[in-house]
């Protein structure tokens, strides 16, 4: 019998035969075979425990035992740096899926980037299906994470500001990415990602999700566009795993975030929830996770993300028993959300809400005649550094594994016959006139 090494490893089978009979060798044979065994034992457990990286073995000099370890720390406390701000990487795979679905339904997303100092709004915009999501709206919500994953997470655009100190490579770049999305400066869209935009972008500290015209915050998926072409186990797989992706690289981004949930958010929209930091329900607003009633499970991570959110118990009564979250106040008894607003006030309570991450000194609501107080901002770096921080300190890799169960069970039920048949039932249920 042979190692992995090339070396034979026969003389621990010879000990194990000496020591059965000692009477038949001399001592010093004895003696011999053991010395063999435990050199043979040292360089095999060497060559095992180097190859999977582990420290090197005893018979190491000290000296040279230091320098592995000093070595180790050195690369352990770079891959901590490194997971701190990990994101999961897009694949070739992932870039067809999302321009795939860049061609189906209409919609799109919509990012407001002074909507307030140091926070941006990002609207969910397809009012006529109560902001459910399309395919289209799904890829364009995918070149934003990627918008914001080159600004912040690039060595040669962090920290940089306006054209002046961006090379005219990097601005290109951050053209393509953002091509496919509508931004915004004071209610003016602009033609490409201008220094002002890059600015801005520099300068956020948190954005609002809400819906658009102050309807549902999201009706999940858009039913109609989901029976033309994701209604097959396949296509379900393909939406489903770039929507974990593309939520799960939200949520690892250093900077705050917020849900202003103004009325419904079902089905996929009540998912679309929880990969925020933060959520403001109004008073009359409902969140209902209505999956098992459509036949499948979460397919855009909302399980993985709500076990961390709510008790055990609750997760089970929210997704398994389908019970609705009615308004605000429960919402917060429960520990889903943070703050409650009027209706009609979602998106101006989030947004004050989120000024706690920008202002250590808010500036004043009124200016009056008498000695004020200057704003002071907080630091920018700290702010986004203990995101990062939380970030790492959950359980990513538990979370990443229940996310993937949740993508397998999804494909498994995603196009099955129960799934098909309450989809058209939902279908011609929102096609029938209202009397």
């Amino acid at each position: 019998m042979t190692h992995g090494l090339g070396f034979s490893i026969r003389p621990r089978l010879m000990w194990t035969r000496l020591a059965q009979s000692p009477g038949t060798f001399t001592r010093h044979a004895m003696a011999t075979a053991a010395a063999r065994n435990r050199t043979v034992h040292l360089i095999s457990t060497a060559a095992i425990r180097t190859r999977h990286g582990h420290a090197m073995p005893s018979f190491m000099s000290t000296s040279q035992q230091n320098q592995q370890q000093q070595k180790q720390q050195r690369q352990k406390y770079q891959q901590t740096r490194s997971l701190a701000c990990q994101v999961p990487k897009y694949t070739t795979k992932l870039d067809a899926i999302r321009g795939r679905l860049r061609q189906f339904g209409t919609g799109h997303i919509e990012i407001e980037l002074n909507h307030s100092p140091g926070i941006a709004l990002l609207t969910l915009h397809n009012p006529a299906k109560h902001n459910a999501l399309t395919g289209k709206m799904m890829a364009e919500l995918a070149d934003w994470v990627d918008l914001l994953e080159t600004v912040y997470n690039s060595p040669r655009l962090r920290g940089k500001r306006g054209t002046t100190d961006l090379a005219a490579q990097d601005l290109r770049e951050l053209l393509n990415v953002e091509s496919k999305i509508v931004l915004k400066i004071q209610g003016e869209t602009l033609p490409h990602l201008t220094a002002q935009a890059l600015d801005l972008l520099q300068d956020m500290v948190g954005i609002v999700v809400t819906g658009s015209e102050n309807k549902s915050y999201c009706a999940g998926l858009d039913l109609s566009a989901a029976k033309e072409t994701l209604s097959t186990p396949q296509a379900g797989g393909e939406m489903t795993a770039l929507m974990v992706s593309t939520l799960t690289r939200f949520m690892r981004l250093p900077i705050l975030s917020i849900a202003a949930i103004e009325r419904a958010a079902v089905g996929g929209g009540a998912e679309m929830t929880t990969f925020c930091d933060h959520r403001c329900l109004t008073t009359h607003a409902k969140v209902q996770f209505v999956q098992t009633l459509m036949g499948v499970v979460t397919g855009w991570g909302g399980t993985s993300r709500l076990i961390n959110l709510v008790p055990r118990s609750d997760a089970l009564r929210l997704l398994a028993g389908a019970v609705p979250i009615q308004g605000g106040e429960e919402a917060v008894q429960l520990g889903f959300a943070q703050t409650v607003a009027p209706t009609g006030k979602a998106v101006e309570v989030a947004t004050q809400y989120l000024d706690q991450y920008v202002w250590e000194i808010p500036p004043p609501k009124e200016t009056g005649d008498g000695d004020e107080v200057m704003p002071k901002r907080r630091c920018l770096e700290a702010v986004r550094a203990f995101k990062r921080l939380v970030s790492y300190g959950v359980d990513d890799e538990r979370v990443d594994r229940v996310a993937e169960l949740e993508k397998d069970l999804f494909r498994g039920l995603w196009g099955g016959p129960d799934n098909l048949a309450r989809v058209e039932a939902a279908s011609a249920n929102m096609k029938r006139p209202k009397k």
